[in-house]
């Protein structure tokens, strides 16, 4: 394996991580407070790990598709701290698709 393949994997790890997926639910509890439930507009999310990227930042990009609709994705930054090894969320983006979705009555 070369070195891109193994960076390529070791950011897989990460966004695979139980600590990544905690902090990708409360991005999208702070976007649908009622998401991942019955009565929120955000249903499930599901890792697109062809978008898993370095970030020239340091960190790594990562996408989220929403409900299953590609349209709907959420893309977010992640950090992790070099000295704690903690995963923290650096930025967030999300498509106009789902801004629609998520304001709509």
């Amino acid at each position: 394996m070369n070195k891109q393949e193994q960076l390529k994997q070791e950011m897989i790890k990460v966004v695979e991580s139980e600590e990544a997926k905690a902090e990708f639910e409360e991005v999208l509890k702070n976007l649908d407070s009622k998401a991942l439930t019955a009565q929120g507009k955000i249903q499930s999310y599901k890792i697109d790990l062809e978008s898993v990227k370095h970030s020239p930042m340091g960190g790594l990009f990562v996408t989220l598709i929403i409900n299953g609709e590609r349209g709907l994705s959420v893309t977010i930054a992640l950090d992790k701290h070099n000295k704690s090894e903690e995963v923290q969320v650096g930025g967030v983006t999300y498509s106009s698709a789902l801004d629609k979705l998520l304001n709509e009555d």
